[in-house]
């Protein structure tokens, strides 16, 4: 098959065939997440060796909230999800060249929309961060605004590689897009471990600025020209492309959906908390993200191309099936590992952190940051899921509206929980929210398709309750445990992970086939994307 081309739509005519795809696709993406996530970690890992956990870290994380916004509006949920349909609909219709031109004129539009808010951002920048961080002091502000500078830029660059993955996405290649965030993070790491001793924290910032030019950017760069991605300056805004493009994007980038308000309502209300609250939060957080990354994350991106052919093809019964197959492999993948790492979220942190500049005090807080997380991983793995759903229909309104209606009425939940339970009461609002969101987005999207939900409901508490029967038969053995083996060493915490993992994997191995979820087999081509 040449490069130029999309897949045929023979490919996805038998439902094996699809399956074989997106286990295919999730793998690499799975593979390439994975990665991305342990990098992710020692990125992690390395502030806390070199700066620890305290009010400069503090400051370092909030600073990326206005290059979040930015990033929110244009690369992140305008390009990967909306322009994967539009340029569908040209390849399945044999109009490959007006594809193309459909792929210039977003990017020249966009490009010029986006070098206009950078400018603006970087002259307002002390004002927005005080906005956005209202409980620092000032010399914390000082430092926000610092570091926000120098990562306002690198904006340019996830908006290019955005569109240029996006491509790529639409013609089933995975490979170069999945490498972006690992040189992406392994250039915050080298920066930050060679020149935070002369630059402080702002050696972590250089390093985003130059993991951004050169993974998410220069590389998608390449991976497009090897597509003959043909690209020609135009702001031909009447093209009918550009319009379906921005009918479709206009609802995301003016809506904050309840994903993005998360991160900025965690920062802000952790602003006014006591130092090192939005640091034990991001920590946590990060940890749980591993686990929805690696499954749900890796389900969504591989699905998505498939269920918009099938939606641009009508076959709607394919697209229904495709959509419960990818449910169902990140309620199995997510849940019992979510459980698990829940249940050694001690010892896992005690082993990731302990010897860094943490301490017992901030090792116990961001454990039980990540255990309250971690209630939450399915739903964020699900909603991925159900998102695009909607995406691939063409409706990028009702997940908006969900997402935004929700994240104004969840507002006063995370001030009160903030205030009663301090950073643990955030991260049970944002746990508590995504739930709600992904319950919402389940119904609607059934509706929508005509299905009913009992099917995979009852699939996900067939799972609960193989997750639970293992993690009460653990918990009773760890405790056990406890009384001979301390956590507080690194052997004895790699200790208690090794006996209580392994323990949990075997009792839910042995109790699946009983509960009705499948064979050995069928649980490790679940979890690792390949056929059992």
């Amino acid at each position: 098959m040449p490069n130029s081309s999309a897949p045929h739509s023979s490919d996805y005519s038998s439902a094996t065939h699809r399956r074989n795809i997106f286990l295919k696709s999730a793998a690499i993406v799975s593979a390439s997440v994975l990665l991305s996530r342990v990098l992710g970690f020692f990125r992690e890992w390395a502030i806390a060796d070199q700066v620890g956990s305290n009010a400069i870290t503090d400051a370092y994380y909030a600073a990326f909230t206005i290059p979040d916004i930015l990033n929110y509006l244009l690369a992140g949920g305008a390009l990967s999800i909306t322009f994967v349909p539009v340029f569908l609909e040209y390849f399945t219709s044999k109009r490959e060249e007006e594809g193309w031109r459909v792929f210039s004129v977003v990017l020249s539009a966009l490009s010029v929309l986006l070098l206009f808010l950078l400018v603006l951002a970087e002259i307002f920048a002390p004002v927005f961060c005080r906005w956005l961080a209202p409980g620092f002091n000032e010399e914390q502000l000082r430092l926000v605004t610092t570091l926000t500078r120098i990562m306002l830029p690198a904006q340019a660059f996830f908006f290019i590689g955005g569109i240029l993955t996006a491509v790529q996405y639409a013609q089933g290649r995975f490979l170069i897009p999945s490498l972006a965030p690992l040189i992406y993070n392994g250039m915050i790491i080298a920066f930050g471990m060679l020149f935070s001793s002369r630059w402080g924290i702002q050696a972590f910032s250089w390093g985003v600025l130059a993991g951004s030019l050169l993974g998410n950017c220069l590389l998608q760069v390449y991976g497009a020209a090897k597509l003959n991605a043909r690209f020609r300056f135009s702001l031909n805004l009447r093209h009918p492309g550009f319009r379906r493009f921005s009918k479709l994007s206009l609802p995301i980038m003016l809506g904050f959906s309840f994903i993005f308000v998360d991160d900025w309502v965690i920062r802000w209300c952790g602003s006014f908390l006591v130092p090192a609250s939005i640091t034990w939060l991001g920590y946590g957080k990060t940890l749980m993200r591993v686990v929805v990354a690696v499954f749900g994350q890796a389900a969504g991106v591989a699905s998505y191309p498939i269920l918009s052919r099938l939606a641009a093809e009508k076959k709607w019964p394919e697209m229904r099936d495709s959509l419960e197959e990818s449910l169902r492999h990140v309620i199995l993948a997510t849940l019992p590992v979510s459980v698990l790492m829940a249940i050694l979220s001690r010892p896992i942190v005690f082993l990731l952190f302990s010897r860094t500049r943490l301490e017992i005090h901030d090792i116990e807080q961001t454990s039980l940051a990540m255990m309250i997380f971690l209630l939450g991983a399915v739903a964020w793995g699900v909603q991925g899921i159900l998102g695009r759903g909607f995406y691939a229909l063409g409706n990028t309104l009702t997940p908006t509206l969900v997402g935004t209606g929700l994240a104004l009425v969840w507002l006063p939940v995370y001030w009160w929980l903030a205030q009663t339970y301090q950073h643990l009461g955030l991260a049970a609002a944002s746990t508590l929210g995504i739930i709600v969101y992904a319950v919402v987005l389940l119904l609607l999207l059934y509706k929508r398709l005509g299905l009913s939900h009992s099917a995979i409901s009852l699939y996900f508490l067939r799972t609960l309750a193989c997750s639970m029967l293992s993690a009460i038969v653990t918990l009773v053995i760890l405790r056990q445990l406890d009384k001979y083996i301390s956590w507080l060493s690194m052997k004895g915490s790699f200790l208690l992970a090794a006996i209580v993992g392994c323990l949990f994997v075997a009792l839910f191995a042995l109790s699946a086939p009983w509960m009705g979820l499948g064979s050995w087999h069928q649980l490790r081509a679940a979890v690792t994307g390949k056929k059992g």
